[in-house]
């Protein structure tokens, strides 16, 4: 509604699951805001050795751990980003199921 009223405005920053920035950056882009997203991904090491924060901007490989968390979400390639963090839903799903089974209540109801 802001930028629809046509209030001037510089700056957008961004926080959150990727597909909210990811349609924050749609919204944005028409009007020509400049938007910034912290891309807080899964960082193991912090190097940018093991590859889990890597994010594709301008074509380029960065890694959000040593290049960012922040860049231009204009220029993120949210396809390959959402694509890369759903690549281990079955291990994450499994992984939940067997911490519930461990951890159930035996208790009588």
């Amino acid at each position: 509604e802001i930028l629809e009223s046509g209030r001037q405005v510089d700056l957008i920053f961004a926080i959150g699951p990727a597909v909210m920035m990811k349609f924050t950056c749609k919204a944005t882009q028409p009007f020509g805001v400049r938007t910034i997203v912290s891309i807080n991904s899964i960082m193991v090491d912090g190097t940018g050795m093991c590859g889990a924060c890597r994010v594709s901007v301008d074509g380029k490989t960065r890694f959000a751990c040593v290049d960012g968390p922040d860049f231009d979400g204009h220029r993120v390639d949210w396809e390959l980003l959402l694509e890369r963090q759903r690549q281990y839903l079955d291990e994450e799903r499994a992984a939940v199921q067997k911490w519930e089974q461990e951890h159930a209540c035996a208790c009588p109801a």
